[in-house]
């Protein structure tokens, strides 16, 4: 039997391909760039989903003000109870506003984190430079530096991911509320 274990189970051609479990150095470095390339992509998608969702938060604001103040200037018994029933628009647009609020902590804490474990100076200037950032002396970026970034930004991507849908349910209970409640101030 082991003589079984220490052959190949297949024919190899000659010369030997390296084996699954090994990895060349170069294929490690590529891997590691393909992988920050990765991150750095999730993180921009992330960017897109976050303002998308302060936009919805915006949008359902100013409507929500504009439609809140014509129906107060009216003083219409139906449409002060019409504002009343904006509670739950309210509470919605709290939650989304923290769902957003959150959504980027994970990604802050692990790009900290890499900088303190790195070393790497804090520079405000860096990503408005129009030469591009200054490669760090010996960076020594390893595998064990970019998992936890990996993990915040598939995190802080999920978290996007609902503050997105919050903020979508949020500005269609408004659009209910607002569709509701001039229809009772027209009928009224």
């Amino acid at each position: 039997m082991r003589e079984w274990l220490s052959f190949p189970p297949e024919p190899v051609v000659w010369p030997d391909a390296p084996a699954r479990g090994r990895v060349l150095a170069d294929d490690r470095a590529s891997e590691l760039t393909a992988a920050v390339t990765d991150v750095i992509s999730a993180t921009g998608d992330t960017r897109r989903l976050t303002c998308l969702s302060a936009g919805l938060l915006a949008a359902v604001l100013v409507g929500a003000a504009t439609v809140t103040a014509a129906l107060l200037g009216r003083g219409q018994a139906v449409a002060l109870g019409s504002v009343g029933l904006l509670l739950p628009v309210i509470l919605s647009w709290l939650v989304t506003v923290a769902l957003v609020l959150i959504a980027e902590r994970p990604m802050t804490g692990a790009l900290a984190q890499l900088r303190r474990s790195t070393g790497a100076p804090v520079d405000p200037a860096a990503p408005w430079r129009p030469l591009g950032v200054r490669p760090l002396a010996d960076s020594a970026v390893t595998f064990g530096h970019v998992v936890p970034l990996i993990a915040a930004a598939t995190r802080q991507h999920a978290r996007a991911r609902l503050a997105l849908s919050a903020a979508v349910i949020t500005t269609a209970v408004f659009l209910l509320w607002l569709v509701l409640s001039l229809a009772t101030a027209t009928l009224a």
